[in-house]
């Protein structure tokens, strides 16, 4: 009988793990479809960008996320993009997970500090048996000299979940870079979770080097950026995955 109720009680305790496990979704997110945003929109450019982050080691390993992404601005407040997420897990098998419609508003200046404020909004429409769900970030700059600061804090909520499950997360994704030569910038961004709301708390997230670069090819109408970054997991993240590649490839061009 003992050795019943002990095996009932490590299967009760297995199943409510993996249920605590399942019902948080906020901390088992790597954010790998994030980037860092600025508040600023370019009035009449159009812009086409594929974005990449990828997971290495750990159970997540291989585990990856493909953003396409349209965007054009309508003035020099408000731009609108078209995206779509392909999502692969470990399992190697890809498939469209969500498209959807974001903008970007420039609310201007904060007086007295320098600080350059916007909006981020997005509505996904979800694919594949993946849920809708909506986005919202606070975009913040700050440019001294060469030095540019950016900070996001990000919510997200996703519609038609089931009672209970239908909650927001919070998180954050923030870059620190300094302009060496020309169009070239070196520095640092970082991602993470803050929790949901159950509670407000941080569960560790990604941290690592960036490299920024754009040119102006002679002869060709577009303009091509580069944003490439490997960053390191730290706190409850490393139990996902130790470490994730980002890459951004864009092309613009102004009409």
């Amino acid at each position: 009988m003992p050795g019943k109720l002990m095996k009932s009680w490590k299967n009760s305790l297995l199943a409510g793990a993996v249920g605590a496990w399942v019902a948080s979704p906020a901390f088992a997110d790597p954010r790998l479809d994030e980037k860092v945003y600025t508040p600023y929109v370019l009035n009449h450019v159009a812009e086409l960008e594929l974005r990449r982050g990828q997971q290495f080691d750990g159970p997540a390993n291989g585990a990856r996320t493909d953003v396409i992404e349209l965007e054009y601005g309508l003035n020099d407040n408000v731009s609108l993009a078209l995206v779509g997420n392909i999502e692969r897990q470990g399992d190697g098998v890809s498939h469209l997970d969500q498209i959807g419609l974001e903008s970007v508003i420039y609310l201007g200046q904060v007086p007295h500090l320098g600080v350059d404020v916007g909006i981020y909004l997005e509505y996904l429409r979800g694919q594949n048996h993946q849920r809708d769900a909506g986005e919202a970030k606070l975009l913040l700059a700050k440019n001294v000299d060469r030095f540019q600061a950016l900070l996001n804090i990000i919510a997200e909520h996703p519609f038609g979940a089931p009672s209970g499950q239908g909650f927001s997360s919070y998180g954050y994704g923030a870059s620190l870079t300094w302009r060496t030569w020309g169009a070239l910038r070196l520095g640092a961004e970082a991602f993470g979770n803050l929790g949901d709301d159950h509670g407000l708390r941080s569960s560790g997230g990604y941290v690592g080097p960036q490299l920024t670069w754009e040119a102006h090819p002679y002869g060709s109408p577009f303009e091509v950026g580069i944003d490439a970054g490997w960053l390191e997991a730290f706190g409850a993240e490393r139990d996902q995955a130790h470490s994730q590649a980002r890459l951004t490839i864009e092309l613009e061009r102004h009409f």
